[in-house]
C-alpha cells in the first residue's frame, strides 16, 4: 500500500450501487408505508401522486446524503449523480413494464427535478 492509500476498497461506483440499492429498500418501505395510508384514509389519486413524489424526494436525498459522506469531496456532484442513477433506473424500469413515468414529459421532468433535487440537497447536508 502506497502512502496515499487509505485502506478504503469501495470505488466510486461501488458506493453509488450501494446509495442506489439502499435508496430503493426505502422506497419499497416507503411504498408499502403509502399503500397501507391510501388504503386505510381514502386517500385520493392527486394525494397518492404527491405521496408518490415526496417517497422518490427522500429516497434521493438519503442516497445524496450517503454518497456525500461517502465521497468527502465533490458532494453535491456526487448527490446529483445518485439523483440521476435513482431516475435512470426507475425510468428504464417504468418503460419495461410499459407504463412510463407518468405518461407525459412533465410528469417524468417532475420526477427528475425531484431525483436530481434530492440527490442535491442530500449531499449538501452531508
Amino acid at each position: 500500500m502506497g502512502a496515499n492509500s487509505s485502506g478504503n476498497s469501495t470505488t466510486n461506483p461501488g458506493i453509488l450501487l450501494k446509495t442506489l440499492l439502499l435508496s430503493y429498500v426505502v422506497t419499497a418501505v416507503l411504498m408499502f408505508v403509502l399503500a397501507f395510508v391510501l388504503y386505510k384514509m381514502k386517500w385520493s389519486s392527486s394525494q397518492a401522486s404527491w405521496g408518490i413524489m415526496l417517497i422518490y424526494l427522500l429516497s434521493c436525498a438519503l442516497g445524496g446524503f450517503i454518497a456525500g459522506k461517502r465521497m468527502r469531496s465533490r458532494r453535491l456532484l456526487w448527490g446529483i449523480a445518485s439523483g440521476l442513477l435513482y431516475f435512470a433506473v426507475l425510468f428504464l424500469l417504468s418503460l419495461a413494464v410499459g407504463s412510463g413515468l407518468r405518461g407525459d414529459m412533465q410528469g417524468t421532468l417532475t420526477v427528475l427535478a425531484a431525483c436530481l433535487g434530492g440527490g442535491a440537497a442530500g449531499a449538501f447536508l452531508s
